[in-house]
């Protein structure tokens, strides 16, 4: 009878597989404290940008990179001059990218205005109709003769390239980019041990210890993840490009690369990506059904990306709540810009890994994970 009643107790205390154990109560103190700890943590996080940003993108390199590395010292190169190599192949294409992807950038800043007039001009072939219909049409005529009276936008060409206005004219990007390779090399050279002991750091900052296996498969979840979804973003690259070229796009590589780039940061990318590759074909092309063939086949490709292809490859333990991605990326993006708004959804998922081999944080993993995939279990 008493082994009954203990079996009953000991199912009642422990939570299922899954639910998220019950929350000690917290005095209003502690609950105060919590809560300036973390504006302080926000403060410091967006005071702190010009030092955080290079060094959680350099550690974030360093876990895509590590297995590169690991593979060079197999066939028998130092560790070392592995960790250079990967360094300045990083360098090479960063620096390749730049230059053979700036004149085209520059040459649609340039054409900036004149863009503007074409797509006004257009609009108003679209808006003829409509102006018949409706009673304020008088004035509209009147402000578009204002408009045509002032004649057209002079545009003055740029003095400089848009690769010499980064590497020359902004001292602040050379000494981001200097900052974040220095610190890729040393994470490359002696990260592995590093990420081990930070790993530990965390769990005995949530009272649980850590032994060498668990901080090592930590580790490679997380590289495994960031290597997987870089590989998909360059084949959504690669694949818009080449279908962008087909259909006759001007500058596809231009537009291939900004929508492999975007794509780090889910929703929003696809969505900014659709509305310029749109404005694009807007402007290049005259009849219709070739203005939408372009953004309609981005579309179709970055869905059968989101909906299909990456929940198979990286299947459901990195799924997460698309409210909490949103609203992520904003967080991210009004703390450190552009850079912020796309690490956002790999520090989330990175939190979810770490989160979900911690009891202490194992309801904030509960809490990120897609109500959808929670729905799917209790069905």
């Amino acid at each position: 009878m008493t082994s009954t009643n203990d079996t009953r107790s000991s199912s009642k205390n422990s939570p299922e597989d899954g639910a998220i154990p019950q929350a000690q109560r917290r005095s209003p103190g502690e609950a105060a404290l919590i809560g300036i700890f973390i504006l302080l943590f926000v403060s410091v996080l967006k005071y702190a940008s010009a030092i955080l940003i290079p060094l959680t993108l350099s550690i974030l390199l360093s876990l895509l990179f590590a297995p590169v590395v690991h593979f060079l010292t197999l066939i028998h190169i130092p560790k070392r001059i592995g960790a250079a190599l990967v360094v300045a192949m990083l360098l090479a294409l960063i620096v390749g990218g730049i230059a053979i992807l700036s004149e085209p950038a520059d040459e649609w800043l340039d054409k900036s205005p004149r863009i503007l007039q074409r797509i006004d001009k257009k609009l108003q072939k679209i808006k003829e109709p409509i102006k018949q219909v409706q009673q304020a049409a008088k004035k509209v005529e009147d402000l578009t003769d204002m408009d045509e009276e002032q004649g057209p936008i002079e545009v003055k060409p740029q003095t400089k390239r848009l690769d010499e206005k980064i590497f020359l004219a902004t001292p602040s990007f050379l000494a981001f980019l200097l900052l974040s390779i220095v610190l890729l090399y040393f994470l490359l050279f002696s990260g592995k041990s590093l990420a081990k002991h930070l790993i530990k750091a965390i769990f005995w900052f949530a009272g649980q210890t850590a032994d060498d296996d668990m901080g090592h498969h930590i580790q490679q979840e997380i590289s495994r993840y960031l290597l997987t979804i870089t590989i998909i973003n360059g084949c959504l690259g690669i694949i818009t490009a080449t279908v962008l070229v087909l259909i006759g796009l001007p500058n596809a590589i231009l537009w291939g690369t900004m929508a492999g780039l975007l794509n780090f940061a889910p929703y929003i990318g696809a969505v900014c990506s659709v509305v310029i590759i749109s404005l694009v074909s807007f402007v290049t092309f005259d009849t219709f059904p070739y203005i939408l063939m372009a953004p309609a086949a981005f579309l179709l490709i970055t869905t059968l990306e989101g909906q299909f292809i990456t929940p198979q490859v990286l299947g459901s333990r990195f799924a997460m709540n698309p409210l909490i991605v949103f609203l992520s990326i904003i967080l991210w993006g009004w703390l450190w810009g552009y850079i912020g708004a796309l690490l956002a959804f790999p520090l989330l998922v990175i939190t979810k890994i770490i989160s979900q081999s911690l009891d202490a944080l194992r309801p904030i993993a509960l809490f990120l994970e897609d109500p959808r995939k929670k729905d799917t279990h209790r069905g």
